[in-house]
């Protein structure tokens, strides 16, 4: 009997194991010389009750000038259900030159549950055409 608890409880570890987030960004490339196309990012949640902030990622370079960046957000969940809306990132910008690429992460929403498992998917388009960016995407961290 107490062979058969130890084998259910290793087999829920590896269970949970394989939910947990190894990977909390999930980033995608876009033309670096002229962004102006939807970016589309997936995320295979199986983290139904964690609590997590999102925040928009983004990795741009010298090129990428301006201080904010107008985007249409577009979520489906795994049900099928669509949200969208438009938001405006207030971007702060190294004082220093920039050798390489920067990656910086902005709040997009707090205190977010993905009550359903299956796949996300994250849509990112700019409403202006954008210069410098690399990639964007999005950041799930546990609150």
């Amino acid at each position: 009997m107490r062979r058969i608890a130890h084998i259910v409880l290793a087999i829920a570890i590896v269970v949970l194991w394989g939910c947990r987030t190894t990977d909390p960004a999930r980033m995608v490339g876009v033309d670096i010389e002229q962004w102006s196309e939807a970016a589309t990012v997936e995320y295979d949640n199986c983290d139904t009750t964690s609590v997590r902030s999102l925040n928009i990622a983004l990795r741009y370079n010298d090129t990428f000038k301006a201080s904010a960046l107008p985007l249409k957000i577009a979520v489906t969940t795994p049900d099928s259900l669509h949200y969208e809306e438009v938001v405006t990132l207030e971007l702060h910008h190294p004082s220093t030159a920039l050798a390489v690429a920067t990656t910086e992460s902005l709040p997009y929403r707090k205190g977010v549950t993905l009550n359903r498992s299956g796949r996300y998917t994250f849509s990112f388009h700019p409403l202006t055409e954008v210069k410098g960016m690399a990639a964007i995407g999005i950041e799930f961290k546990t609150e």
